[in-house]
Parts: structure tokens; sequence; C-alpha cells
């Protein structure tokens, strides 16, 4: 029940500060993802939804990226893919999107 309560919590979030945003991914983001991650096979894209296991990566609210990630023996996150268009390489992006999401697995595994 309290994991449930701080889903429902973490679903209303956008993290981020200035211009770079971070939030879940949604099944509207499909045309862009397959874009960038051509491998992920359609009903991971889904599993990914419905488990808040991808994330949409915002400069201004235009998408430049994505992460995505499992769960290792079932309480341990591991990030499977890291993507920034390259014109945004070596603006702090990356570094920002790593410490977002560290954020939040550790968040998630305090509960």
């Amino acid at each position: 029940m309290v994991l449930a309560a701080a889903r429902n919590e973490a679903d209303k979030r956008i993290g981020g500060s200035d211009m770079f945003q971070m939030r879940y991914l949604a099944e509207s983001d499909k045309e862009y993802w397959y874009t960038l991650d051509k491998h992920l096979p359609e009903a991971e894209f889904i599993k990914k939804v419905t488990d808040k296991r991808g994330y949409i990566i915002l400069d201004d609210e235009k998408p430049i990226g994505i992460l995505r990630y499992n769960m290792f023996w079932d309480n341990t996150p591991f990030l499977t893919l890291i993507y920034i268009d390259f014109a945004y390489h070596k603006k702090g992006y990356g570094r920002k999107a790593m410490e977002f999401w560290e954020n939040e697995m550790f968040m998630v595994k305090a509960l």
C-alpha cells in the first residue's frame, strides 16, 4: 500500500530545473522513442510505459533524449539505455538525467 501511494505521488512529478526536464514515458511518445531506440520490441515499449521504466528527456519541453531501465532480481535498478540527441551533447543533459534517475531509484528503493 505504501509503495502504491508513493508511485501515485511519483506519477505527478516532473523532474528537472531551468530548461532541463524529465518525465515518464507515455504511449504518445512511441514515434519519437523509436527514432532513437529501434531495437525495443513493441510489447516491451508498452511494459516500459505501464511500469514507468522509461523517461523522456526534455529541453524547454522539446524531447532531446530517452532513458530506460530494468530491475535486476526485482529490487536493483540498472540502466539499459540513455540516449541524448547529438546536438545536445556536452551540455550536461546526460549528467542531469543520470542524477535525476539515480535519485528516483533511491526514493523507490527506500520504500
